[in-house]
């Protein structure tokens, strides 16, 4: 059975779901926009063998709202997740931007990270895009004109055109409705990466990559955002890593076919108890 609860970093309060004491932990992570029932579908799989914590990051589902947003934040309140409720290493699971935080505490603090599931996680680093400018600023102006799941539904239907699909339509629109808007325009803001203030700042997975001991298991959809080179540069660099492709499915694989993630990361997670 999953049980929401919360805890207070110094800054903010955090919500997350935790599952029953099966095994080792297990530390799962969303992306951005999300919330942490982007693996709903996935937990109860994992949870006969793994202790589940999964949080909302700040701005996100349930979590408190911030005053400041971006990498270096997100990362602070993972680490005191995992100090101050864990207590001890963890198997982190991480999609897209929780993929990257996963990357960031296994370099920074090998010694909380037991093994690291980067879930189509980008493995460069950021720099501008017209994504991070107009795109967001569109997410912005539904987020503050559609504040009910209903009225962001019929938003994004009239935004999809041919291409509707109204189970992802639905899951993103209650993804949608709990995401601070002050969040986004961290984002679409200050597009310059090598700011200081940039969301972005302080991910850098060159200065990264070389200094993860642990296991890696990176999960690469085949339309995704990763591309085979980087996949194929990092798998040089890591000393144990692993690359399983998910075949036919977008960025957001985790609302496709369970099986094959559910495959992958079994058998991995088998592999280092």
């Amino acid at each position: 059975m999953i049980v929401e609860k919360r805890f207070h970093t110094d800054e903010v309060e955090i919500n997350y779901a935790e599952g029953p004491v099966s095994g080792p932990p297990l530390l799962l992570l969303h992306g951005t926009s999300n919330r942490w029932q982007a693996f709903i579908r996935h937990i109860p799989p994992l949870a006969e063998r793994w202790h589940i914590y999964a949080p909302d990051f700040r701005g996100h589902g349930r979590s408190e709202r911030a005053e400041e947003y971006g990498f270096g934040f997100y990362y602070r309140d993972t680490v005191d997740l995992i100090d101050e409720v864990i207590g001890e290493p963890a198997v982190i699971f991480g999609h897209s931007l929780g993929g990257r935080l996963a990357l960031m505490i296994a370099a920074e603090h090998p010694e909380k990270a037991r093994a690291i599931i980067l879930g189509d996680s980008s493995l460069t680093s950021p720099g501008a895009t017209s994504r991070m400018g107009g795109g967001f600023a569109s997410q912005i102006e539904l987020i503050e004109g559609n504040r009910t799941v209903n009225d962001m539904y019929r938003a994004l239907k009239a935004r999809s055109g041919e291409g509707f699909d109204p189970v992802y339509t639905l899951n993103r629109a209650r993804n949608l409705v709990d995401v601070d808007p002050e969040m986004l325009r961290s984002i679409a803001e200050n597009s310059d990466t090598s700011s200081p203030h940039s969301h972005f700042h302080g991910y850098d997975p060159d200065a990264f990559l070389p200094r993860v001991r642990c296991p890696v298991l990176i999960l690469q959809a085949e339309r995704g955002m990763l591309k085979d080179e980087d996949v194929e540069r990092a798998l040089e660099i890591l000393p144990e890593a692993y690359r399983v492709k998910l075949k036919g499915v977008p960025h957001e694989f985790l609302m496709y076919d369970t099986e094959p993630v559910i495959k992958a990361v079994t058998i991995f997670l088998e592999s280092i108890l």
